[in-house]
């Protein structure tokens, strides 16, 4: 039985489980549009990422170099937010979910509790 051991190193996004929300996203190699206007949006956005626990992962041609390859991307372009509990909460093949993330975020019944126990530092 052979290891494959680069697939060992590679961090599982589970260990961001009741931690993060994480943004998946996965893109063909070249496609720089998608992750130079992500970058801007999460750049102008920093504070609302933070203030939600949202990290955000790209799959690069549909892989990564420092995680596992979730089974739900498996060779194909989109954006997924991921919960809390690692499960897909909203998917699209548009960058313009961006818009909607933070809102639909906001509309999820553990966020609501974190809005109510702690003050945001956004404006």
């Amino acid at each position: 039985m052979s290891v494959n051991f680069a697939m060992a190193e590679k961090k599982s996004l589970s260990n961001y489980l009741w931690e993060n929300r994480l943004l998946i996203i996965s893109f063909e190699k070249g496609d720089n549009e998608v992750k130079n206007s992500t970058n801007e949006y999460i750049k102008k956005n920093q504070c609302q990422f933070d203030d939600r626990n949202l990290k955000v992962i790209f799959f690069e041609n549909y892989k990564n170099s420092n995680y596992q390859t979730p089974s739900y991307v498996n060779n194909k372009f989109g954006f997924w937010l991921v919960g809390y509990d690692g499960g897909v909460k909203l998917f699209s093949k548009e960058i313009s979910i961006l818009k909607n993330i933070f809102s639909t975020i906001d509309s999820m019944p553990m966020r609501k509790n974190e809005m109510l126990s702690k003050t945001s530092k956004c404006n």
